[in-house]
């Protein structure tokens, strides 16, 4: 799903970077601009869902811009908060101002993290989700140092319609994990170098590709007097979902469909 894009329209720089850095931490996909004309003109190019507004600009004032969005038929239903600091003296004054240019909502400098975010979620309650951009074929990771079962495993998965890169150790499987950023991955056990458990592990340390789901496959389950044996030591590195070898194409099918389902890829 995409994330909430916000924009922060405030002449304060350093406020509004300090602002984002809370909005991105909160999982938010955030924009900024310090002048009025300037955040008009980006919330028609980049049709954000929600604007953070400060009333002070140094162009045009906020209460202008407020104005101009909310008389705009494209624009008038996107929330407003308005977030300002000019004294607590006026701020009864600014608070009435903004809600009779048709503000959203208001709140005074400076804000609490966790009261900013509290009002940005209730405004943004009643705004439908941004849909996600349209895939048809998912990308699938298959790390083994076997040729034979990387190409049959890929033809398999080709014929069920994903899109398929493959390594043939660890280290290169980290590699491309990083550089293709793909929705799942396939990983063996038993490789030269770096070992699956390692690379599993390794790769939920790494932020880009903590949420990418993992299942694991090996033959090792046959090697040990408990097969479940190796199944504990795929979840203790973090794995999603377990498949010992011989691979049964209509399981591992089925594994790769239902994690694709649940991390909504």
């Amino acid at each position: 799903m995409k994330k909430f894009r916000i924009l922060i329209l405030d002449g304060d720089v350093d406020a509004a970077a300090a602002n984002r850095i809370i909005l991105e931490n909160a999982g938010y996909d955030v924009l900024t601009a310090d002048r009025g004309k300037a955040g008009l003109e980006m919330v028609r190019r980049e049709k954000p869902d929600m604007v953070i507004l400060d009333a002070m600009l140094p162009d045009i004032n906020g209460f202008s811009v407020c104005r101009d969005l909310k008389e705009d038929p494209n624009w008038s239903s996107m929330p407003v908060l308005f977030l300002t600091g000019l004294g607590t003296s006026v701020e009864s004054y600014v608070a009435n101002m903004a809600k009779e240019h048709k503000a959203d909502g208001f709140l005074a400098k400076p804000v609490d993290a966790r009261e900013l975010l509290k009002k940005i979620s209730e405004l943004l309650a009643g705004v439908a989700p941004p849909a996600a951009e349209p895939r048809t074929r998912a990308k699938v990771l298959l790390v083994d140092d076997d040729p034979d079962f990387l190409d049959a495993t890929k033809q398999i998965l080709m014929a069920h319609r994903y899109d398929v890169i493959t390594a043939k150790d660890g280290a290169e499987g980290i590699a491309k994990a990083k550089y293709e950023n793909p929705d799942l991955i396939v990983l063996d056990v038993i490789m030269p170098g770096k070992d699956g458990y390692t690379v599993c592990y390794e790769l939920r340390k790494l932020e880009q590709t903590r949420p990418i789901p993992i299942i694991m496959l090996t033959a090792v389950g046959q090697q040990l007097s408990k097969p479940e044996y190796a199944v504990d030591i795929a979840i203790d590195h973090l794995a999603d979902d377990y498949i010992d070898k011989p691979v049964d194409t209509q399981v591992l099918i089925k594994k790769i469909e239902k994690h694709l389902r649940f991390y909504g890829r």
